[in-house]
């Protein structure tokens, strides 16, 4: 039986992470009694269903990943020009767009890591996810998707640029690919999924993954990212809402009767959404929801996906749906949080999803669903290698090589650099991993760049830019502060600094433009 797999949760970097020790079909991290797990010890079949199941879970895989290439290859015909590749030439439809945007956020972090803190905290994560990102989506759709779109840009930091000038642009194109490390963060999930299923090393499952990921996206860009996020999405809610329905029926018959179960048995505190018992928890439940409406709205994935719909009206109407998507189907890993306090052992606190299915499934269906996790991966890994390749060539290295090289090359070029580093940082196992913690807050700056640059008429280029500037360098200082008081264990946001973040740069905003207009007059 593969050891478990300890260090670094594959989700979101907790360094005192360690995962359930468990086999395909066993029932020995899922909490189920000593009989079964005794009979599954002592089952002379055992070492046969294990080769079975490795058997064709990597057939699976090899025809998920070949079929994931075919239409990147596909996809290719499509890509003539730097805008085709980066933004699918503005030609995708309302279902497309939808899709791309919601397969984007919808990944490891939303599935699994929120079904394990749900599973031991309660429902007060929720307010990040799902329900935080997806007003976040609502919010962009219905504010920023036209304007945004009607600017014709290839990126975020285009749009910033044009408003307040190059050193902004420099300065949002920094907090674009600031989040790479994220990146690295989604490869370790998909390599753990490897580890567990076919003992394959951490190390060699990364550069595995990473080639295949970026051999399809470099092949097609945009449009074979749209395309594969199509065919991953949904498998991947298939197999989300599948695992749910099998769950509540086990609680209570039928889903209905097992929904009501569920939520009469459990202990009050879990059902507990905001909390009361201290100022600093309150702190932190706040910052959570200023990161999670606000600091994903000005984002380069987020943008690159409006800029490739079909029309201002197709980006706007997607973005919302996509937010109210999400928001109903990120309560799913909610539920299967909740069922797992019923459900498992108690000592099953980390990869609940993955107790539950192979508690409750087939060998069979333990590898269809192992092959949505894959899904869930790499929906969000092409968008993660894209995204930041793009702002590479379009802001920073591009107008230094002007017309040498064709923005097309210049982008893929990118996406290696963008996919060798993410994959380095993988596996050197240093301390970028907690600093993923912190990165989304590194872009509430830009919001409030973003919004002036759309919406305020008057704006100065010195405002804009100084917004970035000390919100950029706040958020360097609470980090490297934290790390540097506290030590590697130390959370690196202060309980509340989102909320200071975001009201400083407000100000700093306002009252540099104030200042400006005064001194014009």
């Amino acid at each position: 039986m593969p050891l478990p797999v300890t260090g670094r949760c594959t989700c979101c970097g907790d360094p005192g992470w360690e995962s359930p020790s468990f086999d395909p079909g066993s029932p020995i991290a899922t909490g189920v009694d000593a009989a079964r797990t005794d009979a599954f010890i002592t089952d002379p079949s055992r070492p046969r269903k294990r080769v079975a199941m490795q058997l064709a879970l990597g057939i699976g895989l090899v025809v998920f990943f070949t079929l994931m290439v075919g239409i990147s290859l596909w996809a290719r015909k499509r890509i003539h020009t730097g805008e085709d590749y980066i933004v699918a030439g503005r030609q995708l439809s309302g279902l497309m767009t939808t899709a791309t945007i919601m397969a984007t956020w919808y990944a490891a972090e939303t599935i699994l890591v929120t079904a394990d803190t749900v599973r031991t905290d309660g429902i007060q994560i929720t307010v990040l996810e799902p329900i935080g990102i997806g007003l976040c989506l609502i919010l962009a759709g219905g504010l920023f998707a036209r304007p945004l779109w009607e600017t014709k840009f290839l990126t975020l930091a285009d749009v910033i640029g044009a408003r307040f000038g190059t050193i902004a642009e420099k300065l949002q194109a920094f907090v674009s690919i600031s989040y790479i490390g994220w990146v690295a963060v989604q490869l370790l999930g998909l390599a753990g999924v490897l580890n567990v299923y076919f003992d394959l090393p951490i190390s060699t499952g990364v550069i595995l993954i990473t080639t295949v990921l970026t051999l399809y996206t470099l092949v097609g860009g945009m449009w074979s990212v749209a395309l594969t996020d199509i065919v991953q999405l949904g498998l991947l809610l298939i197999g989300i809402v599948v695992l749910t329905l099998r769950v509540l029926a086990e609680l209570g018959g039928d889903a209905f009767t097992g929904l009501v179960a569920l939520f009469d048995q459990l202990d009050a505190e879990l059902l507990v959404w905001v909390p009361t018992g201290s100022f600093e928890e309150m702190q932190t439940w706040v910052g959570l929801i200023f990161i999670g409406v606000f600091a994903n709205v000005a984002t380069q994935d987020l943008a690159q996906r409006m800029f490739a719909a079909r029309s201002s009206k197709t980006a706007a109407r997607s973005t919302v749906v996509a937010g109210v998507l999400y928001i109903f189907f990120g309560m799913f890993p909610v539920l299967l949080g909740l069922a797992g306090n019923l459900l498992l052992n108690e000592s099953v606190v980390q990869g609940v999803i993955p107790a539950l299915a192979e508690q409750l499934f087939s060998p069979t269906l333990s590898v269809i669903f192992a092959l949505t996790l894959t899904a869930a991966v790499t929906s969000s890994v092409d968008s993660g290698l894209l995204a930041p390749a793009s702002v590479i060539a379009r802001n920073i290295v591009g107008p230094i090589l002007k017309d040498r090289i064709s923005l097309i090359t210049l982008t893929r070029i990118s996406v290696v650099v963008i996919a060798v580093i993410s994959s380095w940082m993988a596996l050197s196992g240093t301390r970028a991993f907690e600093l993923i913690q912190g990165t989304y807050a590194a872009t509430l700056p830009s919001f409030i760049v973003l919004w002036a640059a759309l919406y305020h008429k008057n704006a100065h280029k010195i405002p804009g830019t100084l917004t970035l500037a000390t919100g950029i360098a706040l958020w360097l200082y609470e980090i490297t502060r934290n790390i540097a008081s506290e030590g590697m264990d130390t959370e690196v946001l202060s309980p509340g600094f989102p909320v200071i973040l975001l009201v400083l740069c407000f100000l700093v905003y306002w009252v540099s433009h104030w200042v400006i207009q005064r001194f014009e007059a």
